[in-house]
């Protein structure tokens, strides 16, 4: 690619933030769960900001890259430009807002893109307290009924009337049913199950479907945490039920039940609006604004 010396070329601040993740996250998947973006919108902005510039910032090779020189070159100025970027429109935008605000997510979202949404509505926000409590979906959303917390990022399964009009969708991901590449649970007397515990949002679909094909099942393991179930399937320990950005190279479909019998999970911002409108609302703008980008391509 051939840039033409007198053509001028603008950057545009979300397209050099995605070329620096994805370079310090060491991958496009990576990059896109903590920008809180399909894998596709990552590369789709990836190749738009190499076609403006008319360079090659990274050489595909398979399932990775190699960040050229002229990639290595820019990287420095986008750290300069977005650090720059974000420390204005903080600066210009603080507001004068007071008091305390609770947000709760369940642990994947915490993993991701909150810490960044977070450390901006602090620096937007100086006279504001933002608490942030981690739980699974559904003890989270309990605290948002009981008031324990005023917003929430929380999982819920696309089914019935799980999902409220009010609810903001910003990604649904396919469910599967995995075990460890190198095990087979087909003819197990009794299936071996990893969940996340009892509060585990994809277990009963599972167990319906066993239940539906006479399969006998026991817990093998209950963990909290993303990385402990997925250390346990890759062990052999049982079978789980993962979304999709959670599968690993070291895990494969159990096609003993269709992935296409489980429900999609949604992943929603509920907000209490009733109580703390102003700071509330503030929140939600930011979280809105963040999953809004992740979203665009």
């Amino acid at each position: 690619m051939v840039n033409a010396a007198d053509t001028p070329v603008r950057l545009d601040v979300e397209s050099l933030r995605v070329f620096r993740e994805v370079v310090t996250s060491d991958g496009f998947t990576a990059a896109a769960d903590r920008l809180g973006m399909t894998q596709s919108a990552v590369s789709h902005k990836i190749k738009r900001l190499e076609e403006r510039l008319g360079i090659e910032l990274m050489r595909r090779d398979g399932s990775g890259f190699t960040v050229t020189a002229d990639g290595h070159d820019l990287l420095s100025y986008a750290d300069d430009l977005v650090n720059m970027h974000d420390a204005a429109v903080d600066h210009l935008q603080r507001s004068a807002l007071t008091g305390q605000v609770l947000l709760g997510c369940n642990e994947e979202v915490a993993a991701t893109a909150l810490a960044d949404v977070a450390s901006r509505f602090r620096r937007t926000h100086p006279a504001v307290r933002l608490e942030i409590r981690v739980h699974d979906s559904a003890v989270v959303a309990g605290w948002l009924e009981d008031g324990a917390v005023d917003v929430a990022l929380i999982q819920v399964l696309d089914v019935d009337d799980a999902l409220r009009s009010t609810d903001e969708v910003w990604r649904r991901d396919d469910l599967h049913v995995v075990h460890g590449a190198a095990f087979d649970f087909d003819e197990a007397p009794s299936v071996p199950i990893i969940s996340f515990g009892p509060h585990c949002l994809y277990e009963p679909s599972l167990i319906a479907r066993l239940d539906e094909a006479g399969r006998r099942y026991h817990h093998a393991m209950e963990c909290p945490s993303i990385h402990g179930v997925q250390a346990a399937v890759e062990a052999g320990l049982g079978v789980a039920v993962l979304n999709q950005p959670n599968l690993t190279e070291q895990m494969r479909e159990w096609t003993a039940v269709e992935a296409s019998a489980l429900p999609q999970v949604a992943f929603v911002l509920r907000s209490a609006t009733d109580r703390k409108p102003d700071l509330v609302e503030a929140l939600h703008e930011h979280l809105t604004a963040a999953l809004s980008n992740g979203a665009s391509t």
